[in-house]
């Protein structure tokens, strides 16, 4: 979907249910979210199970990678890519895998940064976590991306010095 800010299907919201039940117990001190309806009301949902009452941050840079003028579009509208390529393939007004990686890891730096020993619930979407996983294992974005994560994906990573030292799947 892109930037296309289309609301949480039924599935979403049983993937989000399926999240917090792999989150109880955790006691987050913040929970930030992209800035796009449907990963909102994700964190929103969860926030909820997890007895989380204070305000939900959104951040821009949290989305998924912009598709452009080829949003919504068919998959046949995508170009035939290696993942190398496709990592740095931008299409039309939109961005390049690469380009989201470098905004979502530079959002997160950031937040990690404004909020030392904190434990944060960052709620994004595949783009997202497959920047970090990437990012994390010294991989092209392009090849982890080839591989989606499910929608009821949940890692703990950790952040130091503007990097992420460490990453595990919940």
């Amino acid at each position: 979907m892109g930037w296309i800010d289309t609301p949480l299907t039924d599935e979403g919201i049983q993937n989000a249910a399926s999240s917090a039940a792999k989150l109880k117990g955790i006691k987050f001190d913040k929970i930030i979210s992209s800035d796009l309806g449907r990963a909102f009301t994700t964190a929103y949902l969860i926030s909820r199970t997890l007895s989380y009452s204070a305000e939900i941050e959104r951040h821009k840079e949290l989305r998924e990678v912009s598709y452009g003028d080829i949003a919504n579009m068919p998959y046949s509208a995508y170009p035939e890519l290696s993942p190398a390529e496709n990592a740095n393939y931008a299409p039309p007004n939109g961005e390049s895998l690469s380009q989201m990686q470098q905004r979502a890891t530079e959002c997160i730096a950031n937040i990690s940064a404004a909020n030392p020993d904190k434990t944060i619930l960052i709620v994004a979407h595949d783009g997202t976590i497959n920047a970090v996983k990437a990012g994390f294992s010294k991989q092209n974005i392009g090849s982890v991306d080839a591989a989606h994560s499910p929608h009821d994906f949940v890692a703990k990573f950790t952040v130091s010095g503007g990097t992420i030292t460490s990453f595990t799947e919940i």
